[in-house]
C-alpha cells in the first residue's frame, strides 16, 4: 500500500500539490502500520512540537482562520510527507521511487525549455510551462521552481562525483543533465537562487576537491554551463535588464522585502517569547507603515519573505528554537546517513536542503505547499532505516 502511495507521490506531486494532499494524508492515517519507529524519531517530535505550539498560538490569534490554514499548510507539507517517505524502507525501493520522480521532473523541465524558445507549448493542459525568452515555470513559481533545479542538480552531479561503478553511459547522462538543470536554474531568473545555487556549487566543489584531491568533473561541467548561460544571457534583453536592474534603492522587488525584513525585526522585538502568531506577520500594518510610506497597503505583502525572519516573528523565540532544531535534526542526520551508510542520496540531499535554507533568506517557499512537500518526503525517504527499528540520532 504504502509503496505505492509512494510512486504516486512521486510522479502526482509534479503536476498537482493537491496529489500530494491527498497522497501524504491518506498515509498518514495508516501511521499505526509503523507507530514503534515513527515515534521515536527525533525529527518528528521535534516537527510535531513546533506543529503542536503553532496551533495552540493560533487559537489565541486576532485573524485565527488565516493562522489555522496557515498551520495545515506546515502540517501537510511538512509531517505528512515525511512520514510517507518515511515508511519505505528497502533501499532498491526508494531508490526506484527517488529515480522515477527525478524522471518525471526531469521530461518535465526539458517541455518548459522547450517553450522558453517557443519549441512547445507555453502553457499545456492548463499548466504554466515557461514566458517565451523571460523564464520557465515548470508549473511552479518562478523562485519554487529555482529551488527544485538545485536540488535536481545536487542530485546528479553528486551521484556523478560520488557514486562507484558508474558505467560510461550513465556518467554521461548525469553530466547532461548536471548541465540541464543549471542552466534552467539560469532560467527561472530566481535572482535569491542564484546566489543559493552559486554558494551551493562552491560547496559541493570544495567537498569534493577535499575528499577526492580531483577537480576535473565538476570544473568541465560549471565551464560548459557557464558558457551556456553567458550565451543565453547576452541574447535575452529580459535577462540583461533584470540582472542590471537589481537594485537596493530602485528594484521594487528587492526594497519590498527590505521593508518586509525591517518589518520582521519590529515584529519580533515587540513579540519576543511567542511571536504575533501564524500568518499574521503581513497583519500588522503599524509595523510595515514604520519601515515604508504610509500610501503602500499592508494587504499587498503576501508573506515576510524570509523564512529566518517570519519564524521569529511570527512564532517567537519559542517557535523558532523548536523550528531550529528540527532543521539541525534533518542536517544531522543525513550527514550520518552519508558518513556511516555511504548513502550518495544522503548526501545529494544535504547540498539541497543548504540551497534551500539559503535560498529562504530571501523568500518563504519552506512554507509549502509545493517545494516544502518535496524535500520533505525525499528526506523521509532517505533516512528511513531498512531495519524498521533503529532510532534516528
Amino acid at each position: 500500500m504504502f509503496e505505492i502511495l509512494n510512486y504516486i507521490f512521486s510522479v502526482g506531486i509534479i503536476f498537482s500539490h493537491v496529489i500530494g494532499y491527498i497522497v501524504s494524508i491518506f498515509a498518514f492515517l495508516f501511521i499505526y502500520k509503523n507507530w514503534n519507529n515513527i515515534k521515536n524519531n527525533k525529527i518528528i517530535i521535534f516537527a510535531f512540537a513546533f506543529l503542536l505550539y503553532g496551533f495552540i498560538r493560533a487559537y489565541f490569534c486576532d485573524y485565527a482562520k488565516d493562522a489555522f490554514d496557515e498551520m495545515f499548510t506546515y502540517l501537510t507539507s511538512w509531517l505528512f510527507p515525511f512520514i510517507l517517505g518515511y515508511f519505505i524502507a528497502d533501499n532498491y525501493k526508494k531508490g526506484k521511487i527517488i529515480k522515477i520522480y527525478i524522471l518525471t521532473f526531469t521530461i518535465v523541465i526539458i517541455f518548459s525549455v522547450l517553450a522558453y524558445f517557443g519549441l512547445f507549448y507555453e502553457r499545456f493542459l492548463g499548466a504554466p510551462l515557461a514566458l517565451k525568452g523571460k523564464l520557465i515555470n515548470a508549473n511552479l513559481w518562478h523562485i519554487s521552481l529555482g529551488a527544485m533545479c538545485v536540488l535536481l542538480s545536487s542530485f546528479s552531479l553528486n551521484t556523478l562525483l560520488f557514486k562507484k561503478d558508474l558505467l560510461k553511459k550513465e556518467k554521461i547522462i548525469l553530466g547532461v543533465l548536471t548541465v540541464l538543470f543549471i542552466v534552467s536554474l539560469y532560467l527561472t531568473s530566481s535572482r535569491g537562487y542564484y546566489i543559493a545555487g552559486f554558494i551551493t556549487y562552491l560547496c559541493m566543489f570544495a567537498f569534493y576537491v577535499f575528499t577526492t584531491k580531483k577537480f576535473k568533473i565538476p570544473a568541465i561541467l560549471f565551464c560548459i554551463s557557464f558558457v551556456i548561460i553567458s550565451v543565453l544571457f547576452f541574447n535575452s534583453s529580459y535577462m540583461q535588464d533584470r540582472i542590471k536592474n537589481t537594485n537596493l534603492t530602485t528594484d521594487a522587488n528587492v526594497t519590498s522585502r527590505i521593508d518586509s525584513y525591517k518589518a520582521a525585526v519590529l515584529i519580533f522585538k515587540n513579540n519576543f517569547v511567542f511571536g504575533v502568531g501564524p500568518r499574521q506577520g503581513v497583519k500588522q500594518a503599524e509595523f510595515y507603515a514604520m519601515t515604508q510610506p504610509l500610501k503602500e497597503s499592508r494587504h499587498q505583502i503576501r508573506h515576510l519573505h524570509s523564512m529566518w525572519l517570519a519564524v521569529p516573528a511570527e512564532f517567537g523565540i519559542i517557535g523558532f528554537v523548536l523550528f531550529f532544531a528540527m532543521i539541525f535534526l534533518i542536517l544531522k542526520n543525513l550527514y550520518y546517513e552519508y558518513k556511516y551508510n555511504n548513502s550518495v542520496f544522503a548526501l545529494c540531499m544535504l547540498f539541497a536542503w543548504l540551497s534551500l535554507l539559503i535560498g529562504d533568506c530571501f523568500d518563504t517557499v519552506l512554507r509549502g505547499p509545493r517545494v516544502a512537500m518535496d524535500y520533505f518526503w525525499l528526506t523521509g525517504l532517505i533516512l528511513a532505516k531498512s531495519s524498521n527499528k533503529t532510532e534516528t540520532k
